[in-house]
């Protein structure tokens, strides 16, 4: 195996990289489709084919959880007081003026900022024998974030001025003219500092550069995030016990963050995971299923284009380099209990710790690559109970013409860490038997 760039032979990284391409070469040698993903080890009939469509609903995401695990409104990190930590050049004025340092800001960032997540998936599966199933997932998402951002000067202490002062900034103290040119900026003007740059006097010259950032404003986004594909093998199967492990990979055909949009939401990763779940059901109960799902997802290195900021919680920079990445690999641990309470219908109660690993990032240019990798180390607790109706009795009892499963579920994140968004939605699944 030849060299691979940015990895050093005999280190952990290295030997990650091998393992990897290894199982990855070794998943698609046996099947060349992707993953089935289901909270059981059942596995679909020989010669079977199975066809689903789930969609998850969401109730507005304002909250977030910190690193301490309370919750936050998910806009903390943009609501700060505009001063030398977020436009360096504010230091200059303070220097041509003798403020104390820290002391010159040009007002305070109220924002506000709510996600509209909708998710639907697209799943087919087929038995090609008693124990073995392939299958694939197709997500498509639509996200919405609803945003409002103003400038609120009621505390600012440095206004604009059209002639310029100290170093060429344009910028001096509002008490040095508080009624003549040195005038407070507006919300406008805040846009333009963090977008393509300030003209003070409008006479169509950028007089303080700005960040390069696209408008703090509403935005959407839709499409096709990340698929998923793979099989499911059952290598054990008793009258109390059902055993599967199911293995894939998923795609980075989602498209990710936009290094110069703040408030958007990418819908991939845009690095591809290996996918290793370990599916264990005990039946030894009548009309009960308890399930116990292991799931680990390795990540693989890869380049993304980033803005480095010197810290995690200050968003804003003008530093952008294309990055070395390594993904957190993501661990869930689910447990589960199914009751069929009638012929027809079925009850479900379950709970997922998951945690991601914290991201490893390098890159050339001497930023802070910890600020990207900081709080990405995240937790989760998420809580799902369901109804579900099947056709499938009646439809073995010639009762009915179509075997389906229809179901009915509510989801809710309910404790975590690390920017974990504080979230709940319902969900709707059809699956057809052909």
């Amino acid at each position: 195996m030849g060299k691979v760039r940015g990895w050093k032979q005999g280190s952990p990284e290295g030997i990650k990289r091998i393992v990897v391409v290894s199982l990855f070469v070794l998943l698609f040698s046996q099947v060349g489709l992707d993953i089935l993903y289901a909270d059981n080890a059942e596995v679909v009939p020989k010669g079977v084919s199975r066809a689903g469509v789930n969609g998850k609903f969401y109730s507005a995401v304002d909250e977030r959880y910190n690193p301490d695990g309370d919750a936050e409104d998910v806009a903390t990190d943009f609501n700060t007081t505009l001063g030398s930590s977020v436009f360096p050049g504010l230091a200059l004025v303070e220097a041509a003026f003798g403020l104390p340092a820290g002391s010159a800001n040009i007002g305070k960032s109220v924002v506000s900022l709510e996600y509209d997540f909708t998710i639907v998936e697209l799943t087919f599966q087929y038995g090609i024998t008693e124990r073995l199933t392939i299958g694939m997932m197709i997500p498509y998402w639509r996200v919405e974030s609803n945003v409002g951002a103003r400038l609120d000067i009621s505390n600012a202490t440095i206004g604009k001025s059209a002639i310029g002062v100290g170093f060429g900034a344009p910028l001096v103290p509002l008490a040095v003219n508080p009624f003549g040119d040195a005038v407070p900026l507006t919300t406008q003007d805040t846009q333009n500092l963090i977008g393509s740059g300030l003209d003070i006097n409008a006479d169509g010259t950028v007089d303080i550069q700005g960040f390069g950032y696209k408008p703090i404003q509403t935005w959407s986004g839709s499409g096709i995030s990340d698929i998923e594909a793979g099989f499911r093998y059952q290598y054990f199967k008793t009258e109390d016990w059902r055993l599967s492990f199911t293995g894939g990979v998923r795609f980075p055909t989602g498209e990710v963050d936009d290094p110069d949009n703040l408030v958007d939401y990418g819908i991939g990763s845009g690095a591809y995971a290996l996918l290793f779940h370990f599916n264990n059901d005990y039946i030894g109960i009548e009309n009960l299923v308890l399930n116990a799902t292991f799931r680990y997802d390795l990540y693989l290195p890869d380049k993304e284009t980033k803005r480095v900021p010197d810290d995690a919680n200050r968003p804003i920079t003008s530093n952008k380099e294309e990055v070395e990445r390594d993904l957190g690999d993501v661990i869930e641990l689910e447990a589960s209990g199914t009751y069929q309470f009638s012929e027809t219908f079925s009850f479900s109660l379950l709970y997922k710790y998951g945690f991601g690993l914290k991201d490893k990032i390098s890159g050339n240019q001497g930023f802070n690559y910890k600020s990207l990798e900081d709080e990405t180390d995240y937790t989760e607790h998420v809580g799902i109970i369901g109804l579900s109706y099947s056709t499938i009795p009646l439809f073995r009892a010639k009762k009915f013409p179509i075997p389906i499963t229809a179901s009915i579920s509510y989801r809710n994140r309910f404790a975590g860490s690390n920017n974990a968004l504080k979230s709940q939605y319902i969900g709707l699944g059809l699956q057809v038997y052909f």
